[in-house]
């Protein structure tokens, strides 16, 4: 009876065990996120895929260059990032975030996007390369 129930915890254990690639995905988009906050450049540099494309929740695209340019000149614009409901899928060396994102704006209201996020593996590192949302409304 005793060696069942071990087997089923580590079975169960196994089951909700995090995906590495997933994690790292993860730690990428947190990463991304708090230079957006800091406005730090060289993380930007690094995070970001040099084909990046970001389209803003109000239909404007930005390639890397300009995205970084936009977020890290002049006064910084956020204070948070709260992700919610964040689904990792992972597909070889590309992966798929999608989620909710509430954003904390400094002098101005916050509000809420339903993200869609791809990322890519390069040179064994994950890259965030593009970026489509939705404000979602207020209720």
């Amino acid at each position: 009876m005793t060696r069942r129930l071990a087997l089923l915890f580590a079975l169960a254990g196994s089951l909700f065990a995090a995906d590495p690639a997933a994690e790292a995905v993860r730690a990428t988009a947190e990463g991304w996120r708090d230079a957006l906050i800091h406005q730090d450049k060289e993380a930007l540099e690094r995070l970001l895929a040099d084909d990046l494309i970001y389209t803003h929740a109000s239909g404007k695209s930005q390639n890397k260059a300009e995205y970084i340019a936009s977020v890290t000149e002049g006064p910084g614009r956020y204070k948070s990032f709260k992700q919610t409901d964040t689904r990792i899928r992972v597909y070889g060396d590309l992966a798929i975030l999608s989620g909710y994102v509430d954003v904390k704006i400094v002098g101005r209201d916050s509000y809420r996007v339903r993200t869609l996020e791809i990322y890519k593996k390069n040179n064994g590192q994950w890259q965030f390369a593009e970026k489509e949302s939705v404000r979602v409304p207020s209720t």
